[in-house]
């Protein structure tokens, strides 16, 4: 019996300009996030942000929510 090969779930990456529209926030918003180590997470490839969109909701979940 051959086992098939596990399959990797990656989650998809956005850039600034899809995360912001994403957000709802402009893509200098981000920016200073990133500047100010603050916002979503993101990783550096090729010297361009990008965003994975589940550590993005995992953030947004994070956020304190005014009662």
């Amino acid at each position: 019996m051959t086992d098939a090969p596990a399959q990797i779930l990656v989650s998809p990456l956005m850039d600034s300009r899809e995360l912001a529209r994403y957000l709802k926030v402009s893509e200098s918003t981000l920016s200073r996030w990133r500047a100010e180590k603050g916002g979503p997470p993101f990783m550096q490839l090729g010297g361009i942000a990008r965003y994975r969109i589940d550590s993005v909701d995992q953030w947004l979940a994070s956020l304190k929510h005014d009662e």
